[in-house]
Order: structure tokens, then sequence, then C-alpha cells
């Protein structure tokens, strides 16, 4: 029996759908990324906590807890996992449990839209001040934080094959393997995050003593 990559179609199921059938995909799923954009600008930064002078990452997971670490961390971690464990077995059992097909689907489907909240939260509430302050904490804070953002591309990627904004007229094998590789991909992203984001930054060249008159270098990630 043939193992089919199991998708969240957004139109007609099973065949490729036509022009008519991809543009109302391509729309819908913009305007459920217009609405996720606009929720998570207008969501309040969270408090930053007190300053452990670590990485903004590790800040970012210590403050609030257990929510940050939840939001932050195990929402689109346990996403990413579910996806790889199912995906594995849809690769190596025939035939495919339907239930294990569903979880990949709607696992898949949510994670890329969860994390585009996220980035834009981050980036709005943490990215800019960061940047605009000069508030990094030298090249290990940069990597951590950047590549823990990065995970959008993978788990996006992933959301966007699940609605088939991308790659409609693909076979199952092809639209298996691109699957199978944006989950390797986010799982390589989101492990140099975790090791940069443990990092003493004054062990990788950061000197807390270069602070800033107003003391901006110093804040902290508005969570």
């Amino acid at each position: 029996m043939a193992v089919t990559a199991p998708t969240a179609t957004i139109g007609t199921a099973g065949s490729s759908p036509g022009p008519a059938g991809r543009l109302a995909t391509v729309a819908t799923v913009g305007a459920v990324c217009v609405a996720i954009i606009a929720v998570a600008l207008l969501l309040p930064a969270w408090p930053a906590g007190e300053d452990m002078g670590s990485t903004h990452y590790m800040g970012l997971l210590a403050a609030n807890q257990p929510w940050n670490l939840l939001l932050f961390m195990a929402v689109p971690v346990i996403l990413a996992e579910t996806i790889a464990v199912s995906e594995l077995a849809i690769l190596f059992r025939r035939p495919v449990s339907p239930v294990v097909a569903a979880v990949n689907r709607y696992a898949g489907l949510v994670a890329g839209f969860y994390f585009l909240g996220v980035l834009v939260y981050l980036t709005k509430h943490a990215v800019v001040p960061l940047t605009s302050t000069g508030g990094w904490r030298g090249w290990a804070d940069v990597v951590a934080v950047g590549f823990y953002l990065l995970g959008i591309v993978p788990l996006f990627g992933m959301s966007l094959l699940e609605t088939r904004a991308v790659g409609a007229g693909w076979d199952d094998e092809r639209r298996l393997k691109v699957h199978a590789s944006l989950v390797g991909l986010f799982l390589v992203v989101a492990h140099i995050a975790m090791i940069a984001g443990m990092l003493d930054p004054a062990v990788a060249g950061w000197d807390p003593t270069h602070v800033m008159d107003d003391g901006s270098a110093m804040e902290g990630m508005t969570h």
C-alpha cells in the first residue's frame, strides 16, 4: 500500500486545485496571517522579570515561570517533536494509521501559524528595542535569538504545505520529503539557539561594564 503524506487541504480535497482554488487557498492563508499578526502586535509586553545577566534567550524562558517556558519553548518544540515522531511512523509503518496521519497533519498546520505570532510579538518587544538601544549581549545573544526566530522558516513552511498554499501540484512522495526536511531544519536551528542561549555572554566576549549612560544596554528583553 502506498504511503501518502497527510495534508490539510483548503478547498477541494483529492486532486490538485485549479487556479481559482489555489487563489482561494492563498487568500485564506493570507487572511489568517494578517489576523495573527494584528493580534500579536496588539498584545502588551509581559513583565521582563529579574535580569540574570544571561542571554536574552535564557532570560525570556526564565521569566514569568511557567508561562514563558510553555508559550515560547514547550508549545513549538512539542509540536515539532510530534511532527517528527509521527513522520517516522508514516515513513515506516504501513498502512498508515488515520490517527497518526491526523496528528501529523494538524500539528504541522498549527505550528507555523502559532510561531508566526511568536515571531511578530518578539520582534516588536525584543528585537527592535534591543537593536535600537544597543542592548544585545554579544554574538552569542544575537545567535540565540536569531536562530530561535529562524524557526519560522521550517514551521511556517510546513503550514503552507499542509494548506497546499505551496506544493499543491506536488505528488505525495515529494511533499513528504519536503515536509520531513523542514522538520529536520527546525530541529537544527532550535538546537543552535539552545546551545548559544545557554552560553554565558561574558564567556563569548560580552563586557557587562560597557553600558550606555542611561543604562539601556543593560535592559533585558521585554517579555
